[in-house]
């Protein structure tokens, strides 16, 4: 799935149900997620996580902190609550609108839309903390290998990034192979249509071999803090890890 078919298929979702296609729960489909209900899942799952890097003994500075695939700001707004200064960035205008109307934090809580490969609209050395969750699974490998290389890039040395990724228990495509164009075609091109044929949004899930996010952390020069799976059930064909990485000073 291209960036731009991810891009409209967020902006759909994002007018008709954003709260749902964001946090999604059969029971809350059709706009039934109370807006301060929906937030406050938000402000526990960071306090969880300020919880889990204390546990690990790893420091944060907190002042700048980044969101990646903010959606309308239901971890963005949970940020604001231990950092005095974050961004959050979507690629959909849609989802980027509700953020802004829904944002209580004024001045200390900033929205960007961003459609590019890469994060460009942001500077180099910029952030002390970056987190995403289920987020870059929603984009084929090769954009969420440009996006980590981005995060160490605008983290500020000693900058901690922790992100997820869902990972196959199997073996992935070698890059380049017959199997890799297989199975990007499989996955942005043929479940898209046929969740569209079902009427349903066409939103893909994708894997990422741990070698390689490793590789790509290794290659920007951060250190790799603690890997640690965090899927509540067992799942037959994939496994949800969140990495936690430094930037070297």
């Amino acid at each position: 799935m291209s960036l731009k078919n991810v891009q409209k298929a967020y902006e759909k979702v994002g007018t008709d149900d954003p709260l749902w296609a964001i946090l999604t729960d059969d029971k809350k489909r059709g706009n039934k997620w109370d807006p301060e209900e929906f937030f406050e899942t938000g402000r526990k799952e960071i306090n969880s996580v300020i919880a889990y890097l204390e546990s690990i003994d790893v420091e944060i500075n907190y002042g700048n902190a980044f969101d990646f695939g903010c959606g309308v700001g239901r971890l963005t707004q949970g940020l604001c609550y231990h950092f005095d200064q974050v961004t959050g960035v979507d690629i959909s205008n849609t989802m980027i609108a509700g953020a802004i109307a829904y944002n209580k934090f004024g001045e200390n809580c900033t929205y960007i839309t961003n459609t590019e490969p890469n994060l460009k609209c942001l500077n180099s050395n910029t952030f002390d903390f970056i987190y995403t969750n289920i987020v870059l699974q929603h984009m084929a490998p090769r954009y969420q290998v440009e996006y980590i290389k981005e995060f160490f890039r605008i983290l500020k040395p000693g900058g901690k990034a922790l992100f997820q990724v869902r990972t196959p228990k199997g073996s992935s495509p070698k890059p380049g192979s017959l199997a890799e164009k297989m199975y990007n075609f499989k996955m942005e091109r043929l479940k898209p249509f046929w969740k569209t044929v079902r009427g349903r949004p066409p939103i893909q899930i994708h894997t990422i071999s741990p070698h390689i996010v490793e590789q790509v952390i290794k290659e920007c020069g951060a250190t790799l803090l603690d890997v640690k799976g965090v899927d509540k059930r067992v799942h037959t064909w994939y496994k949800n890890l969140r990495y936690c990485a430094m930037k070297r000073r």
